[in-house]
């Protein structure tokens, strides 16, 4: 009898444990997609008003979501999916997001990568990838 609790148990709390790490990982995706979303807007409204991406071919995304508030596009800063907190730019934070332009300034292409690995997890970028859906 006290084999059975012991094994019902154990399935028990690994089925939790999948369920929990299924819907982490849920959560952490949708924060990515709104994330990138807000940052992709903003980038496209700075584009439209100074007709150029911002001229610096690699940022971070702490940096580019300074410039892009500097320059008042971002209304208010965007969630951090990976702090799981509204990003604070002191660096101190995690921070997955890479924006890169060519030499000219007229492409631009917004990778979140995965913390463990650094593969891309999802992009948007001005020619092959310009939406999430």
């Amino acid at each position: 009898m006290i084999r059975r609790i012991f094994w019902l148990l154990i399935f028990v709390v690994g089925l939790g444990w999948l369920v929990w790490d299924g819907l982490e990982r849920v959560r952490r995706e949708a924060g990515i997609r709104s994330m990138l979303l807000a940052v992709q807007t903003a980038l496209q409204d700075y584009h439209v008003d100074q007709e150029q991406y911002i001229p610096r071919e690699s940022l971070t995304g702490a940096e580019i979501i300074t410039v892009l508030s500097d320059f008042d596009f971002l209304p208010e800063l965007p969630y951090n999916p990976w702090s799981g907190t509204q990003w604070k730019l002191d660096g101190k934070e995690p921070d997955h997001l890479v924006y890169q332009t060519d030499p000219n300034f007229e492409t631009y292409a917004l990778r979140a990568l995965d913390p463990k690995s650094g593969a891309v997890v999802m992009e948007l970028d001005s020619e092959s990838n310009p939406s999430l859906e």
